[in-house]
């Protein structure tokens, strides 16, 4: 019999908030980061997040596209809970918040936890100095590993059922904007578990400020014929979220959060969770379409946890319907033929709440919301019931996935889409037709996914200035690009014989990253990079490299920019070593370099990229000038006056530079009164050397003044002074 709900069920709740509130250990994090789909978690499972895109340039701009995920395992079993109530449901959550004591509930299995890459992690060395990834570098290696990079995670639950994880990456340009979960969910009791249901939970984001987005109302247009085994229907069992319109505050135009001063669209991705794989029973892992048995999304704070309900509470949260009165109006429910009923397995949209005028489009193009009903909302995968006998153990995969509009798009038909910001600068016109000048910029799937969803339709006409229903428009070409990519998802895992991180997927390995050393050298930056690429097998012949270079803005042009990268250089398969010459003196340049393999694939382009630190500027590759032969004539000192404001103006990072110089020298500083306060080694065989910090000798900054220096030539890297010098001065204005 189940237990009611009564006044010691509340009581209980507390005592195991009470009982359960321990202090957790600190959890070790890994991250999955060869793509530009970066999975964050931890050994816990507690704090899993996603950074997506994670190369685009400007601030501001969405990355963080899951707020929290959310594992339940719900079972019919007799226990007593803390407080010594007995109960016949028992459930195990982790999650975000989801549980104050994971060690009790959900205990990570000590050393399980591990990131493993399928080729060696690269060595980064710029300017002699050692950039690797400390963890990176120590990660095992196993070149028969079925994607770029695996993380996998183990833990016990309380329920006596085990949970495994395996998240796959993928560094192949084609495959970097989904990363699949493989879960294994087995009976370690030694004892039958009855009716069983597992439940995912994912709050996905595509916005950056409040008011929220809009989350998901798509699962499968025919996916019922798919289900009945028609295998050209949809198969997508996808639920997704999107940047939307606010409906109740019409003057304000936030869907994409057009940037104020430049236009360009800052939250144009669309962001999802589909499933890929669910067991039939733990006899038959065949996939069964008719599950998850419920999905859909409610409220984020009326999705119950254990922190705050009963067992029970959320037992009914994975087995039965869905509450009506969570949450409200703008939901409705469909069954398993997409027809809208009272009360469906699948929770979508209000298809009311559209503007098309046609029903069955209006549940998957909604694209208003209200934030003063509609808060923040948590997607819930549930499967099942099931009996585990012990031993047995059911799978189920999941991917997260991404689709947006190329950033280029982004930028230009922003630039092109009238907001009436008076702040922002003269609007330009759109210098191309969307799509069909989109060979730039997308590959042919998706040059084909969006003809399909648009008819071949031109949205936009080179010259358009945007008004707001066609700047809507632009940016639901997100939309279809999604869809592909969680059916590239789905193919993927269909098309591979993976299991348990064993086995391959049929898709192409990209090759491997090659390690990379950079100098910074006089008026070039000298490149060489190692063989790891050539030796990787797997991964078929390297046809070349190339040489990406960070985008150099032109004179003037402070806007965004499409891309961090861009192509620079090509070279064939036997090159090691490439020479930028095309630089400028004092600029600060950021690169990767990627090996091509006969079929076109690249080696991911995050692991060797430079510029990637928190202060991005410490891995600058900077080019110097030459030892100046005139050098006790030409030496100067810049800026000089040295000003706060003066030094953003001349491109030394805020930095005094003393340009001009010989190979090598002490560069000795004094006050006008003969006090020495510093002394600079310049030993770097250059004409030029910066004065990072302007401290003295005791470490404070120094003061406004006039300020002597003498430069003292040496005869080379620790030795002694030829007698030769040069005598300046410079200001410094505080």
């Amino acid at each position: 019999m189940r237990y009611r709900k009564s006044i010691y069920q509340v009581l209980a709740v507390c005592l195991l908030a009470v009982v359960f509130s321990g202090s957790v250990r600190a959890q070790e994090s890994r991250s999955l980061n060869v793509g530009p789909l970066r999975y964050n978690t931890n050994e816990a499972l507690t704090s899993d997040g996603i950074s997506w895109p994670v190369d685009r340039p400007v601030t501001g701009d969405r990355r963080d596209m899951l707020d929290a995920n959310t594992v339940i395992i719900g079972v019919e079993r007799t226990w007593a809970d803390a407080s010594g109530v007995v109960r016949d449901i028992q459930v195990a959550q982790i999650g975000n918040r989801k549980f104050s004591d994971i060690e009790l509930v959900t205990p990570p299995v000590p050393g399980a936890f591990k990131r493993t890459y399928r080729t060696p992690y690269p060595s980064k060395i710029l300017d002699e100095q050692n950039w690797t990834s400390l963890q990176g570098g120590q990660d095992p290696v196993d070149p028969n590993l079925p994607a770029a990079a695996v993380i996998y995670t183990h833990l016990n639950t309380w329920t006596g059922i085990d949970i495994e994880r395996w998240a796959y990456a993928f560094a192949n340009d084609d495959h970097d904007d989904y990363v699949i979960m493989e879960y294994r969910f087995n009976n370690t009791s030694g004892e039958v578990r009855d009716g069983v249901y597992f439940g995912l939970q994912a709050e996905t984001s595509a916005h950056s400020y409040y008011p929220a987005d809009l989350w998901g109302n798509y699962y499968g247009a025919t996916y019922s014929g798919f289900a009945a085994g028609d295998r050209d229907a949809d198969s997508l069992r996808l639920w997704y979220s999107w940047d939307g319109d606010q409906v109740s505050t019409v003057a304000t135009d936030s869907r994409a959060k057009p940037d104020g001063q430049w236009g360009h669209f800052q939250e144009s991705q669309f962001f999802g969770h589909v499933v890929l794989h669910a067991d039939t029973s733990p006899g038959d892992e065949t996939d069964d379409p008719l599950k998850p048995v419920k999905a859909g999304w409610s409220q984020r704070e009326l999705a119950p946890d254990l922190n705050v309900a009963g067992h029970e509470d959320i037992y009914d949260y994975l087995s039965k319907g869905w509450d009506s009165a969570n949450p409200g109006a703008y939901s409705a429910t469909v069954d398993r033929t997409g027809a809208i009923v009272s009360e469906g397995p699948y929770r979508i949209l209000n298809p009311g709440l559209g503007s098309t005028g046609d029903a069955s489009a209006d549940i998957n193009n909604t694209t208003q919301f209200d934030p003063l009903t509609e808060q923040e909302k948590t997607s819930l995968f549930s499967f099942g019931p099931y009996t585990l006998n012990p031993g047995e153990d059911v799978r189920i995969v999941t991917a997260y996935v991404g689709g947006s509009i190329p950033y280029r798009w982004a930028i230009d038909a922003g630039a092109a889409y009238a907001n009436g910001n008076p702040n922002q600068l003269p609007l330009e016109a759109l210098p191309y037709a969307i799509p069909n000048a989109d060979a730039n910029y997308l590959r042919p799937d998706e040059i084909d996914a969006i003809r399909a969803y648009t008819g071949g339709r031109v949205i936009a006409s080179q010259g358009s200035m945007l008004d707001k229903t066609t700047k809507n428009e632009v940016i639901d070409l997100g939309r279809p690009l999604l869809f592909l990519n969680a059916s590239k998802a789905v193919r993927t895992w269909r098309g591979g014989n993976v299991k348990h991180g064993q086995g391959s997927f049929n898709i192409p390995l990209a090759p491997a990253t090659p390690s990379l050393t950079g100098l910074s050298e006089n008026d070039q930056v000298h490149l060489n990079w190692g063989n790891e690429a050539a030796e990787d097998s797997r991964a078929g012949p390297i046809a070349g490299y190339r040489i990406y270079r960070e985008y150099v803005r032109p004179p003037g042009a402070t806007g965004p920019t499409d891309t961090t990268f861009v192509l620079h250089e090509e070279l064939p398969a036997s090159a090691r070593e490439y020479v930028d010459t095309r630089v400028t003196r004092g600029d600060d340049y950021y690169y990767y370099v990627a090996a091509v393999n006969d079929r076109g694939v690249e080696s991911s382009r995050f692991l060797n990229r430079t510029g990637t630190t928190s202060d991005k500027f410490l891995e600058a590759l900077t080019p110097s000038r030459a030892p100046d032969e005139n050098w006790q004539e030409n030496v100067v000192v810049v800026p000089n006056p040295y000003h706060a404001q003066g030094a953003y103006n001349y491109d030394t990072n805020s930095r005094l530079a003393f340009l001009n110089l010989p190979a090598y020298a002490n560069i000795h500083i004094y006050t006008v009164t003969g006090d020495r306060v510093q002394t600079i080694e310049h030993v770097s065989n250059t004409g030029n050397n910066d004065w990072e910090r302007q401290e003295t000798f005791s470490t404070t900054r120094i003061v406004s003044g006039i300020y002597i220096y003498v430069v003292e030539e040496l005869s080379g890297p620790g030795g002694g002074a030829t007698g030769n010098q040069a005598i300046g001065k410079f200001v410094v204005i505080k």
